[in-house]
């Protein structure tokens, strides 16, 4: 499975509004991918540092904290749909991205949206 950087800002969109339950066949937030890919971007998701896992799964459901600083910055990036679509643009002309540099251009998109639309840097 390739990791699925939309599912991503999905997930992050979701359990900033409060989802803190995923799994199958008990009431959790559906999402339009498998609940396979979204259980395995969730790892990934801890992993890199943005959400924070209350439980691990049991009987495949798994309960969330909520989000981390990290989290909360990344989703502050690409929150506006103008940066995203910028940020996906600029990651597919390089063929893809690690995480770190994908967060670094999203940033970097962010900042020049805010100039567009402010007419200052910040």
């Amino acid at each position: 499975m390739k990791r699925d950087m939309d599912l991503v800002r999905e997930l992050l969109l979701a359990i900033e509004d409060g989802t803190t339950k995923f799994g199958r066949g008990t009431g959790e937030a559906t999402f339009p991918f498998p609940a396979d890919d979204v259980m395995e971007h969730l790892r990934l998701m801890e992993q890199a540092g943005l959400i924070e896992v209350m439980s691990k799964p049991i009987g495949g459901s798994l309960t969330l904290r909520g989000l981390t600083w990290e989290g909360h910055d990344f989703l502050s990036a690409v929150r506006d749909p103008e940066v995203w679509k910028r940020t996906k643009a600029g990651a597919s002309k390089l063929g893809g991205l690690a995480f770190g540099a994908f967060k670094d251009m999203a940033m970097a998109y962010a900042k020049h949206v805010a100039k567009e639309r402010l007419g200052f840097d910040l």
